[in-house]
């Protein structure tokens, strides 16, 4: 319903020249080589099936046999021509867009004086009149006939003139049409029907108002009403009976819908208060007026007048007619096109009728872009694998059908039932989440642990912002991998630190961020075993004894019997007895592969001070083969932990401390022997005792965290170097519970 003056346009085109000349006061031209084809008229029971329009056009007029469409491009518009009977189409030459006359078949595109007229329900030539042959000055013209246009003459002397341009077989002639002052300036001309042209213009003389909307009448080439509206109108359309349009006062947030009776005047107006009403388009329907806002697929929040909503002029009566409506133009026989959708029929463009049953507006859709109305998901790309040892992060993108919709992400892991609510980013259509691989129930929180392994759903829910529908909901799965690493205990491939509570509980600290270099952070702890390990004087953490993907852990008890606790992700299997006698044993410590069978193998020093390796079997029922004498003096060392390749050696590494609390390096060979020790350093005796944690920061060498006597636990990062095996110390976590008793 927005008519605006368009600028002039320009049109190269094959069609009839012509030879006009001017003599005397009287404007005359030769025979024209081909007559105006007559407009031809498609009945409605004649109509084709719903022909599909392609996408990204909007409507620009409509007549009695099809509509004509604008389709954007660098630096102007092509215009389709759709026929209603058999969906066919009709490409139009040039850039500039075409100016309908309402109601009819009628396009005319104004080129450097040069007025064509195209019939688009006929097959015959355009008719080409070259105004310039008349006088200079036309500025532009409006079809009102197939061989007639209203035009703006610019007069020499100041002002301009509307004149109504005729093409006959013997001449060409121009009349003025009355009733306009004479310094007025045309501003805009709308052809709302072939007797009827709305024109705007400004009168100098008259300073109290902005514009003047004069209503021209063809037939009595005369200008039959002059209106000026209060406030800046958005939009006017006209009638036989009404004029409407949409104010909007410049200090106020609430617009106006005016509705005038032909020959009345504002004071006899239905006024109709709207608000959030900017943009607001008119037309007029037999006892109706329609309204409504476009851009509902833009729209960030709802809006009632987003939906095409017509009120009767006898009444207050209202109804919807569209869900949402984009565009109208003057439709045949009294009748509105309009440009929108509705949810059960989607987006396309509909004929507007008053039905002869229920004698109110109804829509009858009559070309489809094939586009939905209501928000719907148009494509997903969500990896079935995601493996975080190969990517940093990856992207989960969704596309929609609507700019504007409001989304949230669900991800929830289906073997633990975690899960975390994520609002996507947003790139035009599309909704992605970059996930890093960290996961936590508190999505607002900066301490996300990363993801465990395993099969996880998404939920995806979207609601239209323009509130027009139903909220839309998808589900779909993926899984995510990871090599496993010793330690891990939750299955999210990072190593965990491993804690018995005072009232008996086993439970696993995973740190938040490996993946960037330690923080310092780490998420909330999950339970590895509800109560009872109290039983255990010894509790070792260790890798993969048993054969399956996750660690496990073992625990020597008070009568000295050692059990096997196989891991599970989430916890561990029934335990599993491993022998007895093990009370032998001062320091019992695991977690690497001395061997180079990539099993994980165990140490342990006896009373005496020998040092004893078993080696793994990855055999739940019977982990280790038989012990394997290392050597002897152990027993000057008061803590022992097998860490993994700290220094670059070809197999796991191990450090001792001895009682002045120097640490020292012992390089595994690979055989499951060391090399001859080498000085870390000293003042070791700080803590009560260091164990290793497999590779947190994923360098390629193994890390080492100590416990000090306050249950304080710091992590030294493994560097490669034999003779600076470790970096500085880092705070591992703010760690004050004096509940604790043991950190593995």
């Amino acid at each position: 319903m927005t008519r605006h003056r368009p600028t002039a346009p320009r049109l190269l085109t094959a069609a009839v020249a012509v030879a006009l000349a001017v003599t005397g006061g009287a404007l005359t031209a030769p025979a024209v080589a081909a007559a105006a084809a007559a407009v031809a008229v498609a009945p409605a029971d004649a109509q084709a099936p719903v022909p599909l329009i392609k996408d990204g056009g909007y409507l620009a007029a409509s007549g009695p046999s099809g509509f004509l469409t604008l389709y954007p491009v660098d630096g102007g518009d092509t215009s389709t021509w759709t026929r209603y009977a058999d969906g066919s189409t009709v490409s139009l030459p040039g850039t500039d867009p075409y100016a309908p006359t309402g109601r009819t078949d009628l396009l005319t595109r104004f080129d450097s004086g040069v007025l064509t007229i195209r019939d688009m329900g006929g097959d015959g030539e355009p008719v080409v009149m070259d105004l310039g042959h008349l006088a200079p000055g036309y500025q532009t013209g409006r079809a009102v006939g197939p061989a007639s246009a209203v035009t703006v003459w610019t007069d020499p002397e100041g002002g301009e003139e509307l004149h109504l341009v005729t093409w006959t077989a013997t001449s060409l002639r121009a009349e003025r049409i009355t009733g306009l002052p004479k310094e007025a300036n045309v501003t805009s001309v709308v052809v709302d029907s072939p007797g009827t042209v709305l024109v705007w213009y400004v009168d100098p003389a008259d300073t109290t108002v902005a514009a003047h909307l004069a209503v021209v009448d063809v037939e009595r080439r005369a200008v039959v009403e002059d209106v000026t509206p209060a406030y800046a109108t958005s939009d006017v359309t006209v009638s036989p009976t009404h004029l409407a349009w949409a104010e909007t006062p410049t200090d106020s947030t609430t617009h106006t819908l005016v509705v005038m009776p032909r020959g009345g005047t504002p004071d006899e107006a239905l006024r109709i208060p709207l608000q959030k009403a900017s943009r607001l388009q008119v037309a007029l329907l037999d006892g109706w007026v329609l309204y409504g806002k476009p851009y509902a697929d833009l729209a960030g929040v709802p809006n009632l007048l987003y939906a095409l909503t017509a009120r009767s002029l006898t009444d207050e009566r209202t109804v919807k007619v569209l869900d949402t409506f984009t565009r109208d133009a003057p439709g045949p026989d009294g009748t509105v096109l309009a440009w929108g959708g509705t949810l059960d029929r989607g987006e396309g463009v509909y004929r507007i009728g008053v039905d002869p049953d229920s004698g109110v507006p109804a829509a009858t859709q009559v070309a489809t872009t094939g586009r939905p109305t209501a928000l719907t998901l148009l494509s997903q790309d969500v990896p079935d694998v995601i493996d975080f040892d190969q990517h940093m992060s990856v992207e989960l993108a969704w596309r929609f059908s609507q700019v504007s919709a409001r989304t949230q992400v669900k991800l929830t892991h289906t073997a633990t039932g975690r899960s975390g609510v994520w609002i996507p980013s947003t790139l035009g259509n599309g909704r992605f989440v970059r996930w890093d691989g960290r996961f936590s129930d508190d999505v607002t929180s900066p301490d996300h642990a990363p993801a465990p392994n395993g099969a996880y759903t998404w939920q995806l829910t979207a609601w239209p912002g323009s509130g027009i529908g139903p909220a839309l909901e998808k589900t779909g799965t993926f899984t995510v991998q990871r090599a496993p690493v010793a330690h891990d205990y939750d299955d999210n491939g990072v190593p965990d630190l491993v804690e018995r509570t005072a009232d008996g509980r086993l439970v696993t600290h995973a740190p938040v961020d490996p993946i960037d270099r330690w923080r310092g952070n780490e998420a909330a702890p999950m339970v590895l075993g509800s109560g009872g390990w109290n039983v255990y004087d010894r509790i070792v953490t260790t890798g993969n004894l048993a054969g399956a993907s996750h660690s496990d852990l073992v625990a020597r008890d008070k009568d000295g019997v050692l059990w096997l606790y196989q891991g599970t992700g989430t916890g561990f299997t029934k335990r599993v007895q491993v022998g007895g006698g093990w009370q032998a044993y001062q320091q019992i410590t695991s977690a690497a592969d001395l061997t180079g069978d990539g099993r994980t193998d165990l140490l342990a020093t006896d009373k005496s001070g020998v040092l004893w390796l078993y080696q793994g079997t990855c055999n739940a029922s019977a982990p280790f083969a038989k012990r394997m004498r290392v050597g002897g003096g152990w027993q000057i060392y008061n803590d022992v932990a097998a860490v993994g390749n700290v220094a670059g050696a070809a197999a796991g590494d191990l450090v001792a401390r001895d009682k002045d609390g120097v640490l020292w390096l012992y390089l595994g060979k690979g055989d499951g022997t060391f090399t001859a020790r080498t000085r870390v350093g000293g003042g070791w005796q700080a803590y009560h005792h260091v164990s290793g944690f497999g590779d947190l920061d994923r360098d390629g060498y193994a890390d080492l965290f100590g416990v000090t006597n306050r249950q304080e636990p710091y992590l030294y990062l493994g560097t490669g170097q034999r003779t600076t095996p470790f970096a500085a110390r880092k705070e591992f976590r703010s760690y004050s519970d004096p509940t604790s008793l043991n950190l593995y």
